[in-house]
């Protein structure tokens, strides 16, 4: 066991953890202080730098001069292409819209004069065809009173056919018996002829008296004349044609009608089919020539003034929009429709090509004959903003300025300015939508940015 001198000794000895609380005071203080400009030191070095909260990217309203900034890069992404507004002296012009008619005379409504069932093989719509070309045939049935009649009539035919027959057998009998006769009169004057010749030798010898002679000449005559009464009787029977006998049979109350195109043309309607009865009169089949066609087009009261037959028009379609078409004025109607306040007019055109369609709607063009200077731009680069015609004008390499214009008539791909606009300006074409974009959405377009 320990005794208690050891264990005074013991509880003398200090641990190093109690030395280290035992530390002067400031000794303390200047280790904190230490301390802590290590740490501001540190924080500064190597934390981030506090920032100023960014604004939220919500699309900013348009910029009320209209101005638009569009980097470089952002031209080169979208290929964008500018046009130079041009001055030039153009001509007023009236436009409408109309629809591509028939032209007269190149349209046939074909129809039957008779009744019938419709038979046979009929044209496809759309299928060319030629003039007197077979279109259709029509079976034409006998009614019940038809037949009848008919009926009546065979038996008066077969009648007449009897006392025909009974004709042409004693026709017949007269030819042989005028054949006969001719023989029997040739004969006779053959006989005649000899005895003549031989009365006059003998009168020339003094054998026989000049009466004699002149008997026997007398006989050769009248045998002479017999024989050309009969020849002549034979020619008139030989001429003479036998009657010929009716027809009989009950089936000829039923017959055919060929119905023929009477143009050259397409078949653009069918109004029948195979199998369906057909009165006088009614229409079959619509044959439409294409080679000239009309526009029917409704021109306003105000400019009927300026119409004229000499005044050219441009028309335009749908299905071909770069593809012009020209034609004169052939009539102007006398009515002004009361809701439209315009009259109708037709202009024909050829169509050669065949590319105008019955139906299709074209666009009208016509030079008014009133000249005008005007800017003129391409059509692609007007825009609609806001129930207004608006273009983007080029003020710098990157900065493009929102411009309202008035418009006026529009000369195949290019439009008239006739205010806001100034010649020698750029207008942006390709890429004017974009243009119109940025201007809407400043902040999402293209924003430059050195954050790492």
């Amino acid at each position: 066991m320990m005794n208690s001198s050891m264990l005074n000794n013991a509880s003398k000895v200090e641990r190093p953890e109690a030395a280290l609380f035992q530390l002067p005071r400031w000794r303390w203080l200047a280790a904190g202080l230490l301390l802590l400009l290590a740490l501001g030191w540190l924080g500064y070095r190597y934390l981030p730098r506090a920032t100023k909260p960014e604004a939220p990217a919500t699309p900013s309203p348009a910029a009320p001069t209209g101005t638009v900034q569009f980097l470089m890069e952002q031209q080169w992404l979208i290929r964008m292409k500018l046009a130079l507004v041009e001055e030039q002296t153009v001509a007023r012009q009236i436009t409408a819209v109309g629809r591509v008619i028939p032209a007269a005379d190149f349209q046939a409504h074909v129809a039957s004069p008779v009744s019938g069932i419709v038979a046979g093989h009929l044209p496809r719509v759309g299928q060319r065809v030629a003039k007197g070309q077979l279109l259709a045939s029509l079976r034409q049935t006998a009614t019940s009173a038809e037949q009848a009649q008919v009926k009546a009539a065979v038996a008066q035919v077969q009648s007449q056919n009897v006392q025909a027959a009974v004709e042409n057998a004693r026709l017949e009998a007269d030819r042989r018996s005028a054949e006969g006769e001719v023989k029997e009169a040739r004969v006779k004057f053959e006989l005649a002829k000899k005895e003549a010749d031989r009365a006059r030798q003998l009168h020339e010898q003094g054998i026989i008296a000049l009466r004699d002679r002149q008997r026997a000449e007398a006989e050769r005559d009248a045998a002479e004349a017999s024989h050309q009464a009969a020849v002549e009787r034979r020619e008139v029977l030989t001429a003479a044609k036998p009657l010929a006998l009716g027809q009989t049979d009950i089936s000829a109350a039923d017959s055919s009608y060929e119905v023929r195109a009477p143009i050259s043309g397409y078949v653009t309607k069918l109004h029948k089919s195979l199998g369906e009865q057909v009165t006088p009169g009614e229409e079959i089949i619509e044959v439409t020539n294409l080679e000239t066609v009309w526009v029917e087009a409704p021109i306003p009261e105000r400019d009927l003034s300026r119409l004229s037959s000499r005044l050219a028009a441009v028309f335009t379609t749908t299905a071909y929009p770069d593809q012009e078409f020209r034609g004169t004025v052939v009539d102007i109607s006398p009515i002004i429709d009361e809701h439209t306040r315009a009259a109708k007019v037709i202009f024909q055109l050829p169509n050669s090509g065949r590319a105008l369609r019955i139906g299709m709607q074209a666009n009208v063009r016509l030079d008014a004959g009133e000249q005008a200077n005007v800017m003129m731009i391409p059509k692609e680069a007007v825009l609609d903003h806001e129930g207004k015609k608006i273009v983007y004008v080029l003020l710098s390499g990157e900065e493009f300025e929102r411009r309202e214009v008035t418009l006026g008539d529009e000369l195949g791909g290019k439009a008239a300015v006739l205010a806001g606009l100034k010649a020698g300006e750029r207008v942006v074409t390709q890429g004017a939508y974009q243009l119109k974009l940025q201007e809407l959405r400043p902040a999402d377009a293209g924003a430059h940015t050195h954050e790492t």
